[in-house]
């Protein structure tokens, strides 16, 4: 039970923190609205794919001109900016670090258990007797 309460409490402290940082950029106004490339498609395969040419022959200067434009259809208001980025995105760093430090104990046991049969039958007498 003790170990769950503070993997809630590290997960808490890594969610608060996030969500503290979003607060802070919400309430400045500094928070960022623009789209990211991975809101755009992969336009050098799409431009390949209509062309009928490989991957490697589309111009550069196509695929810069198709994201610009893509970037500039996504623009996000500061409070969906706000929801996505820091209330949503920020709980898997959470939970992933609470998941981990749940996990560690067992996970360290199975590697113990594992060099001492690597080690052989002498090695684990040796340990018993520690």
């Amino acid at each position: 039970m003790r170990r769950l309460l503070i993997a809630f409490g590290i997960a808490g402290a890594i969610y608060g923190g996030a969500v503290a940082a979003g607060v802070l950029l919400y309430a400045t106004g500094a928070i960022a609205t623009g789209a990211t490339h991975n809101d755009c498609a992969d336009f050098k395969a799409q431009i390949a794919r209509e062309r009928a040419i490989d991957e490697q022959d589309v111009p550069q200067h196509e695929i810069q001109e198709r994201t610009q434009a893509c970037l500039a259809e996504h623009e996000l208001t500061e409070r969906h900016a706000f929801r996505e980025e820091f209330l949503i995105w920020s709980a898997w760093p959470a939970a992933v670090s609470a998941a981990v430090f749940l996990l560690w104990p067992g996970w360290a046991r199975v590697l113990h258990r594992q060099e001492q049969a690597e080690a052989g039958p002498e090695a684990r007498r040796l340990d018993m007797g520690s």
